[in-house]
């Protein structure tokens, strides 16, 4: 992360002591919430957060950052500030070149604390962090992005860490194609919900181009940093040959990457110059990538030449991915920072919170911190309490009821199926599945989940637990169904979840 220099001064519920490590909080909280890339463009290096008379003081490059931040990021700013201090407070915005110089009317300067870098692991995560100014506008080409020393940003990711699956199989060929013969298919659209894996496929582009001898350098990009630069270029003040330098950002290049575009939406200048820009490359052979966040009969605002050309091209979505995807993603990321966790850890965290990465990644992200300062391995009891509050949040409240009436829906079964003292097999096994969703899904004791299912042992229950791990390990049908295990839980969890 970039250091950013704050102006931290004592807000009128937070203790002095506390001012500098809350507002540490809040940039790392709002770096989780809109990814290192976009957090950079907005709050980066020309910013300051400081704290003053009981409200909170976003300083910023200009007056169109404050209009983009106010109009895209209001909801994100009141939810960081709930997240850090327990209350949202009024948001302020002002303009750097604008701002007057602080202590102007007390007689002094308030000291400036350089907020430092927390060290990192060297681990490939979603997003590319800029390291240059000219990267910071989008302009991240083939030698830059890539650390030089300890200290320096992490590497891109790649195609080689992408994990495969039935979810987002389509769109993991498509960018096999745009690196192996660049320029066949153009431009290709990606699109799918947050942190399940675009923007990693377009770093993984990035870095196997990069890569390729003789050729030229890719380009990466988010729309957000397309439509500053270009705006940057045509505002009064700007270089009588603005729109030619801008122009001339996308000359030579072999791959250009260009994350969220729905973020373009309702943009006609910008959407003009976009689409020029399509055409433009397209004659010149120069193989576009582009993601969003929603498919093109949704991209509703972006103009139908734009919508056309995608069209014309390639179009992959991706779906959220199943829950033995997600298990494996988690497992690649222990496996990158080397972590001593096993693959009941594993199975746990991928199980309880959600199939979304960068959930999976914060996860880790605190199992790790715990491993540093224990230096022992991170074992199921210390999981569970590391991450109790995530799980907590991840999931409603869920009875023993609820889990009893959507396993007999399931299954066709009778109301009372669960509950009777029945050792048929096509009740036994869905009863054991039912025993092990309660341990998973309420706070229920061992006694009293055995009682209600048949006034059963609480033996019972752990015997019927160890028995689904071991389907679920060994991806078993259910006997009497013989339908996936794994299907059938999703199944049901997607149930429970969304009530």
């Amino acid at each position: 992360m970039s250091q950013v220099t704050e102006y931290v001064e004592k807000p009128a519920n937070v203790h002095e002591n506390n001012a500098v490590p809350k507002i540490q909080f809040l940039r790392d909280v709002l770096v989780e919430q809109l990814g290192l890339p976009r957090f950079n463009l907005w709050f980066g290096q020309e910013s300051s957060i400081r704290c003053e008379d009981a409200r909170v003081v976003f300083n910023v490059k200009n007056r169109f950052a404050i209009d983009w931040i106010r109009s895209n990021f209001q909801q994100e700013i009141e939810q960081a500030l709930l997240k850090v201090f327990g209350k949202t407070f009024p948001v302020d915005f002002s303009a750097v070149s604008s701002e007057q110089p602080k202590g102007k009317h007390s007689g002094h300067q308030p000291k400036p604390i350089v907020m430092p870098s927390i060290p990192r692991p060297h681990c490939p995560l979603q997003t590319p962090d800029a390291t240059t100014k000219e990267a910071s506008k989008g302009l991240i080409r083939k030698n830059e992005g890539v650390p030089r020393s300890p200290n320096s940003p992490r590497r891109f990711s790649t195609l080689h860490t992408f994990i495969e699956g039935l979810s987002n199989r389509l769109a993991c060929r498509a960018a096999t194609l745009a690196v192996e013969h660049p320029g066949q298919i153009n431009p290709i659209y990606i699109y799918g919900p947050t942190s399940i894996g675009k923007t990693h496929l377009l770093e993984g582009i990035w870095s196997a181009v990069r890569q390729q001898r003789g050729s030229k350098p890719p380009l990466y990009m988010t729309a957000e940093q397309f439509i500053s630069s270009f705006l940057e270029n045509i505002q009064p003040g700007s270089s009588r040959n603005g729109l030619l330098e801008f122009r001339n950002k996308f000359s030579g290049i072999s791959v250009l990457l260009i994350d969220d575009i729905q973020y373009l939406s309702r943009k006609d200048a910008t959407q003009t110059e976009f689409l020029y820009m399509i055409d433009t490359l397209r004659n010149q052979g120069v193989q576009m990538v582009f993601t969003g966040n929603r498919s093109l009969k949704e991209l509703t605002g972006l103009r139908n030449e734009i919508i056309c050309r995608l069209e014309s091209g390639m179009i992959c979505g991706i779906e959220l991915p199943e829950r033995e995807m997600s298990f494996r993603i988690f497992q690649n990321m222990v496996a990158q920072r080397q972590l001593p966790i096993g693959q009941d850890v594993c199975r746990m965290v991928t199980s309880r919170l959600g199939v979304h990465a960068r959930q999976l990644s914060g996860a880790l992200n605190r199992l790790h911190a715990v491993y540093l300062t224990k230096n022992e391995p991170i074992t199921l009891e210390i999981a569970e309490e590391t991450l109790g509050d995530l799980i907590r949040i991840q999931r409603r409240d869920v009875r023993l009821q609820d889990i009893d009436k959507i396993v007999c829906e399931t299954f066709g079964l009778s109301e009372q199926a669960l509950q009777s003292k029945s050792r048929a097999k096509q009740i036994a096994a869905p009863r054991m599945l039912a025993m092990w969703l309660a341990r998973k899904y309420t706070r229920s004791a061992l006694s009293e989940i055995g009682k209600y299912f048949g006034d059963r042992s609480h033996s019972t229950v752990v015997t019927a637990q160890k028995k689904v791990d071991q389907w679920v390990d060994q991806n078993h049908p259910i006997h009497t169904e013989h339908r996936n295990i794994t299907e059938m839980i999703q199944k049901i969890e997607q149930i429970l979840q969304l009530g």
